[in-house]
């Protein structure tokens, strides 16, 4: 993994940097590709899914956003895997049908399925199972590495979230890398993740902390689109490159939609922005603090 210098005033400023850096993001989304490898094992696991529509995908990353495969639990139980204890399940919907009789021009009768609406049913997502390895597995990209930057970034992090009464926790994150909730304000870690990877997906629920917290306006893919985008400006602008993770999940998230950073880019230039002031002043007083006790 690369690492880019650690910002300092003779670097470009602000605005440049992070208008280089978005536009990084966007060739990087662009022309993002799966190797070989990693498509065949796409393919295999959306052959042992089931067929839900989009709408039902949505649906379910609405509820829980990194989740990458749904299926009910018998369907997981056939696979061997188990849903892991405490899970809450995902409800999505499944279409209603009635038998009903319809005669045609001879006045011969038969028997055909009407749609008459919808009815909710629980899945699970494959980050809430545990069990046999599925081709999945091949495909699950971890930020690996303990680097200084990162762990810098990590800490103003928190001290951002703290001044925002944004407790930070580092735990159990349901099977997820991280999430926030906005019910209660607050954002959970995974512990289980690299130092780097952790500070990735700190930066990421601080910008839903900050930017989402009263958005009910706003879809899942818009959320995530921005949230990825903009941790990956602040901790490439702060030495942390994390291109290998942000561009795949940029475009797993925008793909029905190409334009999605043509939409999203200005949001995402403005909040970054708004983060590195913030990380600039906190380090602008850890400087002084140190100068004084010098």
């Amino acid at each position: 993994m690369k690492k880019k210098g650690k910002w300092n005033q003779n670097q470009p400023n602000i605005q440049e940097k992070v208008e280089e850096l978005i536009s990084i993001l966007e060739d990087g989304v662009s022309n993002f590709t799966y190797s070989p490898e990693e498509f065949k094992a796409l393919l295999e696991m959306k052959a042992l899914m089931p067929d839900y529509s989009f709408r039902n995908i949505m649906v379910a990353k609405a509820q829980y956003p990194n989740g990458t495969f749904f299926a009910p639990l018998k369907r997981w139980n056939e696979l061997g895997r188990m849903v892991i204890k405490h899970q809450k399940s995902i409800r999505i919907f499944k279409p209603k049908f009635k038998k009903v009789n319809k005669e045609d021009k001879e006045n011969s009768t038969t028997e055909e399925k009407q749609l008459v609406g919808y009815i909710s049913v629980p899945v699970f997502a494959y980050q809430q199972t545990e069990g046999d390895p599925l081709p999945i597995d091949k495909v699950d990209i971890k930020l690996d590495g303990d680097c200084p930057e990162a762990r810098e970034i990590i800490h103003f992090a928190e001290k951002i979230a703290e001044t925002d009464n944004c407790p930070v926790t580092y735990g159990d994150a349901d099977g997820a890398n991280g999430f926030y909730r906005p019910a209660t304000h607050e954002i959970v870690v995974s512990e289980s993740l690299s130092t780097n990877h952790r500070c990735k997906t700190l930066v990421h629920e601080l910008v839903h902390s900050k930017v989402h917290r009263y958005d009910t306006s706003s879809s899942t893919s818009e959320k995530e689109v921005v949230a990825e985008g903009t941790a990956f400006v602040v901790c490439s602008f702060f030495g942390l490159d994390t291109s290998d993770y942000s561009f795949r999940y940029v475009k797993s998230w925008s793909k029905s939609e190409e334009d999605a950073l043509l939409k999203y880019g200005s949001q995402i230039c403005n909040t970054s922005k708004k983060i590195i002031r913030e990380f600039k002043t906190l380090m602008e007083e850890k400087s002084e603090q140190i100068l004084k006790t010098a």
